[in-house]
């Protein structure tokens, strides 16, 4: 809770040659003080808002169409939900399509997916200053960085200047606006002196180059940690099918029982249970290894005094196995997430982070995934292949974001 005493790492300084963090570097995930308050100030009025299911409407229904299709073999859940993912995206940030799910060879899909990869390399992390002596594919990457510069600089210069011959948006159109329209008219503002940050004083107006960082940000931290959430909910569910069968008839009752359906925002409310299903699965997956602040002063805690400068961290998947608050940790009870009690006690559950640096995502995520875990339920019916390693163990990435590494689902369309 003190953000001025456990700050987060800079990472541009500690790593100063490597590409990772130069796709997001300048955004507020980054920043400290007064200059974090600022980026916020910005870049809140984008989240600060209710996300009409029908946003996510096209990529979704194309998501299960897709998943229909592949369905006749085992199905790599994490490769689709990543293209779909980030065709939502681009929808919902700045109303541009990737075409990721339609077109597997999508240059930019793979421009994106090949800077997500940079990004967790471990060898260039373990040794950033290899960086400097970059050849083969990561100096292809490099120019992918570039590339992906000049796509969202190119359409925020469209954008402003399209906004400056546009009146003022109304509320509705608000509503129903992207990020990057409600981000753009907070940035315009911010440059005319009079936002204030959450302590009431005047924001130094944003960069372009910071303004760009932010939405590269967007991109992402709704990416792969979207993406790897839903694998680990079919995960959970695959190997709980009565838990499926319940949240499968809630649904049905909820939509009705056609292929074509498609939520609405009423619809959407009546389906809580989700939520639940989804938090108990970050709950035992932990998407986030741990939560790194460093202190900017000492700090005493017990017997001993943590020195200026020294990097902490939460151990969130510590935290969510904590039997002392949530019982028989290693077994799936969504249930226990409806308990108000167990919920009580506070910094327990983090898999958003916590405090006023939560994830501002994190609404985002779950409307999203309510959305496509309806549908997943009402369309299909899955389990894991007979041989899965799945079954007793629960095999994940090496590095970076976790992820359940070669998971393999057998689906089967309900229609």
């Amino acid at each position: 809770m003190q953000t001025d005493l456990f700050q987060k790492v800079d990472i541009l300084s500690l790593m100063p040659h490597n590409l990772g963090p130069r796709v997001s570097g300048l955004s507020l995930s980054f920043e400290n003080g007064d200059s974090y308050r600022g980026h916020r100030a910005v870049v809140n009025p984008a989240f600060r808002r209710s996300w009409p299911s029908h946003l996510f409407q096209t990529p979704m229904m194309e998501l299960m169409n897709v998943l229909e299709r592949e369905s006749t073999k085992p199905v790599d859940v994490l490769l689709w939900f990543r293209r779909g993912t980030l065709d939502v995206l681009g929808h919902i940030i700045m109303s541009f399509d990737f075409r990721a799910l339609r077109d597997p060879n999508n240059k930019k899909r793979a421009m994106y997916d090949s800077l997500l990869e940079a990004m967790l390399h471990p060898l260039y992390n373990m040794f950033p200053w290899l960086d400097l002596f970059a050849t083969g594919q990561r100096k292809k990457q490099w120019g992918y960085l570039r590339d992906f510069y000049s796509f969202i600089d190119d359409i925020i210069d469209k954008r402003l200047a399209k906004m400056e011959t546009q009146p003022q948006l109304t509320d509705d159109e608000r509503n129903n606006a992207d990020l990057l329209t409600l981000l753009l008219e907070a940035y315009v503002q911010s440059k005319s002196g009079k936002m204030l940050d959450e302590r009431g004083k005047q924001v130094t107006p944003m960069t372009r180059e910071q303004l760009r960082s932010n939405v590269n940000l967007f991109y992402v931290a709704g990416y792969d940690t979207t993406a790897n959430s839903l694998s680990y909910v079919m995960l959970e569910l695959a190997r709980n099918p009565d838990i499926q069968a319940k949240a499968r008839e809630l649904v049905v009752g909820v939509l009705g029982n056609k292929k074509d359906v498609y939520p609405t925002d009423d619809q959407l409310k009546e389906l809580g249970y989700l939520d639940l299903i989804v938090k108990e699965a970050l709950r035992k997956n932990s998407i986030l290894a741990e939560i790194r602040r460093r202190v900017s002063a000492p700090v005493q805690l017990g017997e001993f005094t943590i020195p200026k400068g020294s990097v902490v961290s939460v151990d969130t998947w510590a935290m969510h196995y904590n039997p002392e608050y949530f019982p028989e940790p290693e077994r799936f009870i969504p249930e226990r997430f409806a308990d108000e009690k167990a919920q009580s006690v506070p910094f327990t559950f983090a898999p958003f982070s916590n405090g006023s640096r939560q994830c501002m995502g994190m609404k985002f995520s779950y409307i999203e995934q309510r959305i496509a875990i309806s549908l997943l339920l009402l369309r299909f019916e899955w389990t894991l292949p007979k041989d899965s390693p799945f079954w007793t163990t629960t095999p994940s990435s090496p590095a970076g974001l976790i992820s359940p590494a070669g998971l393999m689902v057998d689906i089967k369309s309900r229609f």
